[in-house]
């Protein structure tokens, strides 16, 4: 095995690790970008029921209602960002990862052309430094 192959393996096996690392995150923030979309959807249910209604309400259930409104809108605004941030990193994995995976396709390739140019010489030489037997006999 040659060393200029040798190193196009050791470079596809590279990027193929590092594109394994990269769908592993996705794959976290995936499930992250689950739980924080299922937080979200409780949350805005949470805000709907909390909105007051109409009819007599009480000074102190104004109050709460604001409260606790105010707080479930806080945190609805921290999960989009969430949700957001999260969506952009994914976005980012994933371009890094295909560009792994690229790289790591060009990798074989070179090494494909190098292991096939070392045995198209190997091939010649062996054609070169056979001595033919079947030489003709004539100049006897």
């Amino acid at each position: 095995m040659s060393k200029r192959r040798d190193l196009f393996q050791r470079l596809a096996m590279r990027e193929k690790l590092t594109a394994m690392a990269r769908a592993e995150t996705i794959r976290t923030l995936d499930e992250e970008l689950d739980k924080i979309t299922s937080i979200n959807e409780k949350l805005q249910q949470m805000a709907e029921e909390t909105k007051v209604k109409p009819g007599e309400t009480t000074m102190m259930a104004l109050r709460s209602a604001q409260h606790y409104g105010g707080k479930i809108n806080e945190q609805i605004k921290v999960i989009e960002n969430r949700v957001l941030f999260l969506e952009e990193e994914r976005l980012e994995e994933t371009q890094i990862m295909g560009q792994a995976l690229t790289r790591q396709k060009h990798a074989l390739e070179k090494s494909k052309l190098h292991r096939q140019s070392e045995r198209d010489a190997i091939e010649e030489k062996a054609a070169t430094d056979v001595p033919r037997i079947n030489t003709p006999s004539g100049s006897r």
